[in-house]
């Protein structure tokens, strides 16, 4: 997916684009460009879907899920979770987290995700939702909006875990374990 965000290929899309304003003013002919644009943009994701291969380069890690089904663990320096077009298990039973104090962001866009926590584990979450679907372990379910779940161990005055969980056109389920 890196070509499609790359210099190259909106440099190729601009010139393009000032080339079919030229024939259509010179020669009067009009060249749909955005049909064809998009149906290019189509095709290279067909493409990568059949053949496979990698879907990031350079930025992208084993907490990312692209068209995939991955367990991510926690690991000491993650912050952030992505589940793209896939299904991922986010594992946060470490108890060890709320001491440092994390900050943990899990985003999922087209894809079912879960956040496994740890009732002993002192954490809030706040789920934002969007034409999606999200159950917390109280029982409520958000498909709009924002909801914010606390464990039961939770304090103000304590050491928290705070995690950003947003999801849309998805599902979301966060399970105490």
């Amino acid at each position: 997916m890196g070509f499609i965000f790359s210099g190259v290929f909106w440099g190729s899309i601009l010139i393009l684009l000032g080339l079919s304003v030229i024939i259509r003013i010179v020669f009067n002919v009009h060249v749909p460009l955005f049909r064809i644009v998009f149906a290019l943009i189509i095709i290279y994701f067909g493409i990568r879907i059949l053949v496979g291969g990698s879907w990031c380069r350079g930025n992208c890690n084993s907490n990312t899920v692209f068209f995939s089904d991955t367990k991510a663990e926690f690991a000491k320096d993650s912050k952030e979770y992505n589940i793209f077009f896939g299904k991922g298990i986010v594992d946060l039973t470490d108890s060890s987290l709320a001491l440092q104090k994390k900050k943990i962001k899990v985003t999922t866009v087209f894809g079912s995700g879960e956040i496994r926590i740890s009732p002993e584990v002192p954490a809030i979450v706040r789920v934002t939702s969007a034409f999606a679907g999200a159950k917390m372990p109280d029982g409520n379910i958000i498909s709009f909006g924002e909801y914010i779940y606390k464990t039961k161990s939770y304090s103000d005055k304590s050491d928290h875990v705070r995690i950003d969980a947003k999801v849309v056109f998805g599902s979301l389920e966060i399970s105490e374990r």
